[in-house]
Order: C-alpha cells, then sequence, then structure tokens
C-alpha cells in the first residue's frame, strides 16, 4: 500500500513539474476534440466577438436608414396634410353662402377680407392678445350674413380635413372678437370631412356648428 501510495504521489509530482510528461498523460486520456477544445473554444469566441461587433455595425447603420426613412415618411405626412387642409379650406370657401342657410339658416352677405377684418379689430386691438390678433386676422372664412328680421350675424368658420381642438378654439375665439368688434351675434362653425372625439363632444352640445364637407366638395371642378 505504501509503494502504491508513494508511485501516486511520484506520479502527481511529475504531473505538475513536466510539461511534456502532462501533455503525454492528457493524450492518453483524453481524445483528440477535448484536447483541441480550448483553441477550438477560443476561435469560436473570437468569431462569436466579431459577429457581434459586424451586427453592432449593421443595427446602427439600420437605425440611421430607418431615421431617414421616418423622416422622410413625415415630411411626406405633413406635406399631405398640409395639402388636405388647403383643399378643405378652398371647399368651405366655394360652399360658404350654403354653410350660412344649411348652418346657421341665415341668408350670406358678404365674405369679410384680411382687410376688412384688421380695420374691424383696429378699435379694440390693443385689449386684444397678439396671438388672438393674429388667429383672428388668419381665420379662414368669415362672413357677415342676416336673419329674416334682419339682424347682422357673422360666421367665423375654420376648415380642416379632420377637425380638432385647434380648430373649435380659433373658430370660438373669432366669434367671441367679431362680437366684442361689433356687439353682433357671431357663430363659430367648422367644416371638415369627420371630427376628432373631442371636437364631436362640442358639436353634439351645441357649442359649435359643423358643416361636413364631402369627397365631391373636395374635388376640383
Amino acid at each position: 500500500m505504501a509503494v502504491f501510495t508513494a508511485t501516486q504521489e511520484e506520479f502527481l509530482r511529475l504531473l505538475d513539474e513536466n510539461a511534456e510528461f502532462r501533455q503525454q498523460v492528457r493524450q492518453r486520456i483524453l481524445s483528440q476534440e477535448l484536447i483541441e477544445l480550448p483553441e477550438r473554444f477560443a476561435v469560436f469566441a473570437s468569431r462569436v466577438d466579431e459577429f457581434i461587433t459586424e451586427q453592432r455595425t449593421i443595427n446602427a447603420e439600420q437605425r440611421e436608414t430607418n431615421a431617414r426613412v421616418e423622416k422622410r415618411l413625415q415630411g411626406i405626412a405633413d406635406d399631405i396634410g398640409m395639402l388636405k387642409g388647403n383643399v378643405a379650406v378652398r371647399a368651405t370657401r366655394d360652399n360658404a353662402e350654403r354653410i350660412v342657410e344649411q348652418v346657421l339658416n341665415l341668408h350670406p352677405l358678404s365674405i369679410l377680407s384680411r382687410s376688412d377684418l384688421i380695420a374691424m379689430l383696429r378699435p379694440k386691438a390693443p385689449e386684444i392678445e397678439r396671438t388672438w390678433r393674429n388667429s383672428f386676422y388668419q381665420a379662414d372664412l368669415v362672413m357677415q350674413c342676416e336673419a329674416d328680421d334682419g339682424t347682422v350675424h357673422y360666421m367665423a368658420a375654420e376648415a380642416s380635413y379632420t377637425t380638432d381642438r385647434r380648430d373649435t378654439d380659433r373658430a370660438l375665439g373669432n366669434a367671441d372678437l367679431l362680437t366684442r368688434c361689433t356687439n353682433a351675434p357671431a357663430h363659430a362653425v367648422v367644416a371638415s370631412v369627420r371630427n376628432d372625439h373631442e371636437v364631436q363632444a362640442l358639436v353634439d352640445a351645441g357649442k359649435v356648428h359643423w358643416f361636413q364637407l364631402t369627397n365631391r366638395d373636395l374635388t376640383p371642378d
């Protein structure tokens, strides 16, 4: 037993001290695949690192491409939105008399120009914030109209393809300014193909009038 133990100790000592002996033992015990495993793993790890680096580069380039595409698409969407809005304004002005008659049950008199609005607001201008003055001057449509009894009324209309609160706020604000400047009743109207939820709630509550534009209204003659 002592001889066996001594032999074991000598064997272990040789493994620790003799690299050549250790390699020979490894080759006898392990398969060639296991012996080459550390080197193969190192190669594999290196390739994985290269792949990760390449993939990060590809991902970064793809993000840049996506950002450019999204920016371009947003620009196109903005342009289309502007065109649709302009078409809605044109259609609203083309249908001004019909809006007055059908929506307000009044009789149309005349469309007020920007110079008319500036002159109308001039006496009250110092009392009104610049933002609201500019909104008034840039109104999509302001019309003077008349009731059956001869009473003069005004209509302040804002147009969009899809009406939102910005449109109703402007229409209501402009109608308020018309009343302040003329002491005459003024009515806020929005003209659109459709309304968002908030605007529809205002229409249903009777706080603002709605004239629905149709595809025929938006089609050039």
